[in-house]
């Protein structure tokens, strides 16, 4: 389906075939937690994501976050690095390159690793993607994906963002967001990357690359594009899934405000977003020109009776096409046989 090839030190380039689409599969919120307590429960996780991965057949695969839950209160333990020796394990089993971002659960305050240990943990494995960034970036793991196509033309930047977890140092202290280092680190990095093709002649004279933001917590925009959808706002078109957290739940950080959309929506490069987060929300729409998607989750520990929950559990297919448009579908755990 591709070449891989590590261009330098700071991303890898994906070399896509002619007339075949790129396939990514998104992956979010699968929550290992090796704890005294989650035994059977950690085995249906890694089960369900086996199953999706073979069933999706894809080129690259994206956890969008939370892939560990060292919770000891509720799992038993506060080992992160005993939950993603799990996961990664099972991801260089299915030989298949991957990555990831953090999400708020995968470091917690108590756990055994920082992020950035956690981070050097993973990329000791093959065939694991992931790069750390810019360490004066806020955040850990800001890095971009390049897809280009077999001709050499530069098709898509997959731009991968931590979106960073609490305000302070826990959970009740409210979500965090993408800072404004972080948007502006995108914008020089895109800006970056269009300049190097097109002094290739890869490129079209000043044309900004196409990208994609792949991340774990959502903007406030989504449920603000939401509550137009559902109150008939043509500015807003429905794609798929549903919303399925209690009382409409979108857990976008209330305390702190975020300008990533709005400067999205600016710069014109991002046509879609993916995260996860909120385990039981599955919808996408399009939203001033770009396509928001929560990706199915893997979840059975972290939401009580989530084990017994169907219809939001699957992965999110991603296909990409020899002209930088994509479509994306999902993949529920309950259609693979």
């Amino acid at each position: 389906m591709y070449e891989t090839v590590k261009k330098n030190a700071e991303y890898t380039v994906f070399t896509k075939k002619s007339c075949t689409p790129f396939r990514i599969l998104q992956l979010t919120d699968v929550h290992i937690g090796a704890g005294l307590f989650t035994r059977k429960k950690d085995k249906l996780a890694l089960s369900a994501v086996e199953k999706i991965v073979k069933a999706a057949d894809a080129d690259f695969i994206i956890v969008t976050g939370d892939l560990v839950y060292p919770m000891w209160f509720s799992g038993g333990s506060h080992n992160n690095r005993k939950s993603a020796k799990k996961f990664a394990d099972l991801m260089e089993s299915l030989g298949v390159q991957w990555t990831f971002v953090f999400g708020n659960h995968d470091s917690e305050v108590w756990a055994k690793l920082s992020k950035s240990e956690l981070a050097d943990f993973y990329r000791s494995y093959p065939t694991c993607r992931f790069e750390k960034g810019d360490e004066n970036i806020t955040g850990v793991g800001n890095y971009p994906v390049i897809i280009e196509n077999e001709d050499g033309t530069l098709n898509t930047v997959l731009m991968l963002i931590d979106s960073n977890a609490y305000l302070s140092w826990n959970f009740f202290s409210g979500f965090d967001v993408i800072h404004d280092d972080q948007i502006g680190w995108y914008k020089k990095t895109i800006s970056d990357i269009g300049a190097t093709y097109e002094e290739k002649g890869f490129i079209s004279d000043g044309k900004i690359p196409r990208s994609l933001a792949f991340f774990h917590i959502p903007p406030k925009e989504f449920k603000d594009a939401w509550e137009k959808l559902y109150r008939g706002d043509k500015s807003v078109t429905y794609r798929h899934g549903f919303v399925q957290e209690k009382d409409n739940y979108f857990g976008y950080p209330k305390t702190k405000k975020s300008n990533f959309f709005a400067e999205m929506v600016r710069f014109d490069s991002c046509k879609g977003m993916f995260m996860g987060h909120d385990h039981l929300n599955t919808l996408s729409l399009d939203y001033e020109g770009i396509r928001l998607t929560y990706g199915m989750s893997i979840d059975y520990l972290a939401y009580r009776g989530i084990k017994n929950k169907i219809s939001q559990r699957g992965g999110t297919v991603i296909d990409i096409f020899d002209d930088g448009s994509f479509d994306v579908k999902m993949l529920p755990l309950s259609d693979i046989k």
